[in-house]
């Protein structure tokens, strides 16, 4: 059964990009430490912890556009294949809540994966996308990124953000193939169940 061993969870470091689109992979990672009772811990190129149950979270603490490079040292210096790495990220092209996970697969255009493909050699690692959509079609894509989410919309993203670390665990306990068959639909629309 395949599963995570490492989650690498994309976005830029600091406070002023802390609640921006393109920081929806360092939410995840932030519910799974909260989860978990544990705090992730500077290490260079990235921050870490290994959680409870063996799987270890980290945050690049680079830009986006150069998150590879922790994705290559941890891959080196933990004796990983790229097939043990998820990597969890923000998509415009998704609706805004929407998870996408897949096996493997080209970046779409995404900056940080991009950087992940280039700097370990292929496409084939598993990646989480959350969708932060819809895009801001004419405008800027960057700009779009790094602006703040609107206040009215933050609830959203944070529901979204435990769906995140809720899919990662599935995908840990019970494999990518139960994780895509619970969590690669639309969510339910509140007030559903």
């Amino acid at each position: 059964m395949a599963r995570p061993r490492l989650v690498l969870c994309l976005g830029n470091p600091g406070p002023r990009y802390s609640l921006t689109w393109h920081n929806a992979g360092f939410w995840v990672a932030d519910a799974l430490a909260r989860e978990a009772g544990v705090s992730l811990t500077e290490a260079g190129l990235f921050s870490a912890v290994e959680l409870p149950c063996g799987l270890e979270i980290a945050k690049p603490s680079t830009y986006m556009n150069e998150s590879g490079r922790a994705a290559a040292v941890l891959l080196r210096i933990r004796d990983l294949s790229p097939e043990s790495l998820l990597v969890v990220c923000d998509d415009v092209n998704l609706p805004l809540g929407r998870l996408r996970l897949r096996e493997k697969g080209s970046a779409g255009g995404h900056n940080g994966l991009g950087s992940v493909i280039s700097s370990i050699g292929t496409e084939s690692f598993p990646r989480l996308r959350l969708g932060v959509g819809p895009g801001p079609g004419a405008a800027d894509l960057a700009d779009f990124v790094l602006s703040r989410v609107p206040r009215r919309l933050e609830e959203e993203a944070a529901v979204m953000a435990c769906r995140g670390a809720d899919c990662v665990m599935k995908a840990f306990t019970e494999g990518y193939s139960a994780a895509q068959d619970a969590y690669n639909r639309d969510p339910d629309p509140p007030g559903a169940g």
